[in-house]
């Protein structure tokens, strides 16, 4: 009975354990500066295109790698912003987050890291660390040339021993300021010589709107240029969908040309087999 309550609890570890050791990526930006602020980690995002064969050496020679996630689990916060060429197949407020996160971060090469602090601000630029993106390319061929795990991770070690999590209070005093501010603008409107038109003066021409899911922001015009707006905003749309729709092709045809010089050579191979069979046949 002992050896079966032992062997028992042997197989119970070993299947729990490769699920609670693997490192979990978020996709969602509020909860992963949560979980930073919680845990007081710094969060790694990447950037990257989950069908491109750079993204997924990566993913094969360190993200998947036991070293790798055990160090996440410890030390990091893992946030992945995705652009798969199905990228339509995303749902809409997963894809609009990752538009407006790539743009805000200024991303135009895919894979980029970032390290962020528990308020989405730049804790370490990689690419600006090592000087130039053929710099830091350079240190990235060097980490793959030999045990890519364990140099990443060291890599990464030596910027998240330095990291300092923001505090809460100085986000609470931040809060206060911003709520004090409303009545600092009331108390300086007390005369009576300002008309109620100049109060209307004071505000914006412009005011941002989060949309529903809290992601755009939609500039309202008073004078009715939100419609213009509208118009230029659905164009861009529709032409970064066009240019996503072309790369989708482009790589389509890519592949199609491979499997094609796939064929070729397996045909090349089959006749010289067969070549060499006949030849010693007559032997």
């Amino acid at each position: 009975m002992r050896f079966l309550f032992a062997l028992c609890c042997f197989l119970t570890t070993a299947l729990l354990a490769p699920a609670l050791s693997a490192g979990e990526w978020f996709t969602d930006f509020n909860k992963a500066k949560a979980e930073s602020l919680k845990t007081k980690r710094p969060i790694y995002i990447l950037f990257t295109n989950s069908d491109a064969a750079p993204d997924r050496s990566l993913d094969r020679t360190i993200f998947s790698q036991r070293k790798f996630q055990d160090y996440a689990d410890k030390k990091l916060v893992l946030m992945k912003v995705d652009f798969p060429v199905a990228i339509h197949l995303q749902p809409k407020s997963l894809s609009q987050q990752n538009k407006a996160l790539r743009t805000e971060y200024g991303i135009s090469i895919l894979p980029t890291a970032l390290l962020l602090d528990a308020n989405g601000k730049i804790y370490i630029d990689f690419v600006k660390n090592d000087g130039s993106m053929e710099k830091h390319r350079r240190k990235m061929n060097e980490i793959m040339d030999f045990d890519p795990p364990k140099r990443y991770t060291e890599y990464l070690d030596g910027f998240v021993k330095k990291y300092t999590p923001p505090k809460q209070e100085e986000k609470k005093a931040e809060a206060k300021a911003e709520t004090k501010k409303p009545a600092k603008t009331s108390a300086a409107k007390k005369p009576d010589k300002k008309p109620a038109e100049k109060v209307q003066d004071t505000n914006p021409a412009e005011t941002n709107i989060p949309d529903e899911n809290g992601v755009l922001r939609i500039p309202l015009n008073p004078e009715g240029d939100f419609q213009e707006w509208l118009k230029t905003y659905q164009a861009e749309e529709a032409k970064e969908e066009a240019m996503e729709a072309e790369e989708a092709k482009e790589i389509v045809e890519e592949l199609k040309e491979a499997l094609e010089d796939a064929a070729e050579d397996a045909k090349d191979t089959a006749e010289k087999a067969k070549d060499a069979a006949e030849e010693v046949k007559k032997k």
